[in-house]
């Protein structure tokens, strides 16, 4: 069979997107408008949250909701030791201290079990991530929460398409934030938004959203904010991919499925992330573990063109703007979050990824494997 080139993310646009573009320049309304109104309020009924307010980015979506919520300096924020750069950095620019806490095995999510050890008199809040759209162990971190009274964010930069005991993942926490970067399920190319339960928390978002500026008036300021607005141009790309967010959560498990089953097969064993029960896998990413990873995945690029991602390279605090000491951290032991990041290895998934493409990269794994 001919060797095709295999990406490992394609955002998936077309005709839609572009007329919801055209629109945008013929009604004259480009910047934040009607269009973001309308699909803040669509993702707020597909996540059974009440209120949804759009942003520039998820970054900035971090940032806003930490300082609504009153970290400051000196504060400390727990966080997983494996996920992306954001979730730390977002509580460094607050002048916090990050604490990182190791993930579990089986999911590569925040452990529930280490954090009480993490908590001090000084932990203001606990962020968790649902990696690659697999659910974490919510109930059980919301527990912690509550019994050492410590809010819990969650980061749900991935969790768009998972499900949690039957509800969808990305707004179980009383307040949330997500992106929709062009890697990510659905897309507005950049963006992202906050969801909360609460409407006084609402308000303050919404302000700081708009360079702080008041409700009740324009050029009245506040609270310190900034220019977070979303744009209805990407609003509107974002309004056609919502659309088509059924099928995309459908065939990324398809993708997902036809991996577990081949790697369940196979003799050689290749750890991958299992469900938990009642859940379901978005799978925004589909990782692995593997031996000698760099090389395997050098090989897969350059010998069988499969594109693929390294998500993460090593736990946070070794990143040199935590280790040389730029930035306040604090970490606890790490050992699973060292031994993944040393091995994991991000295979290609989209929508349209066939399963001839899906049967070329594990092939391509199971012979690099033996060798």
């Amino acid at each position: 069979m001919k060797k095709i080139k295999i990406p490992w993310a394609k955002p998936e646009l077309g005709e839609e997107e572009l007329n919801e573009v055209i629109d945008s320049f013929k009604s004259n309304w480009l910047t934040m408008g009607p269009k973001v109104n309308k699909l803040e309020h669509e993702v707020s009924i597909f996540l059974e949250v009440p209120y949804a307010i759009a942003i520039s980015n998820g970054t900035v979506a971090l940032d806003l909701v930490l300082k609504a919520i009153g970290v400051e300096p000196g504060d400390e924020v727990i966080v997983p030791a494996m996920t992306y750069f954001a979730t730390a950095s977002s509580v460094s620019y607050q002048n916090a201290v990050p604490v990182f806490v190791d993930i579990e095995k089986e999911t590569f999510n925040l452990d529930p079990d280490r954090i009480p050890e993490a908590i001090t008199e000084k932990t203001k809040a606990i962020i968790f991530i649902d990696y690659g759209g697999n659910p974490s162990n919510y109930d059980a971190i919301a527990k912690v929460g509550q019994k050492y009274n410590i809010k819990v964010l969650q980061d749900g930069a991935q969790s768009l398409g998972a499900f949690y005991k039957g509800r969808p993942m990305g707004a179980q926490t009383e307040t949330s934030t997500m992106s929709f970067h062009a890697a990510k399920v659905m897309t507005t190319i950049e963006g992202g938004m906050i969801f909360t339960h609460n409407e006084s928390l609402k308000e303050d978002i919404l302000s700081r959203r708009n360079q702080g500026e008041s409700k009740g008036g324009k050029y009245i300021h506040i609270t310190l904010g900034t220019n977070a607005r979303m744009t209805d141009l990407t609003a509107g790309i974002g309004l056609a991919q919502f659309k088509k967010l059924p099928v995309f959560i459908k065939q990324r498990r398809r993708v997902g499925e036809k991996y577990n089953k081949l790697f369940s097969q196979s003799k050689d064993k290749i750890f991958f992330p299992k469900e938990r029960v009642d859940c379901k896998n978005a799978y925004f990413f589909y990782p692995i573990l593997v031996e000698d990873r760099d090389r395997v995945s050098y090989v897969l690029r350059e010998k069988y063109g499969i594109d693929t991602r390294i998500a993460y390279p090593m736990p946070l605090y070794k990143q040199e703007v935590f280790a040389s000491g730029k930035l306040k951290y604090r970490k606890m032991e790490c050992p699973i979050a060292e031994e993944v990041t040393s091995k994991i290895l991000n295979l290609p998934i989209f929508p349209s990824m066939t399963d001839d493409m899906i049967e070329q990269v594990c092939r391509a794994i199971f012979k690099e494997i033996e060798k």
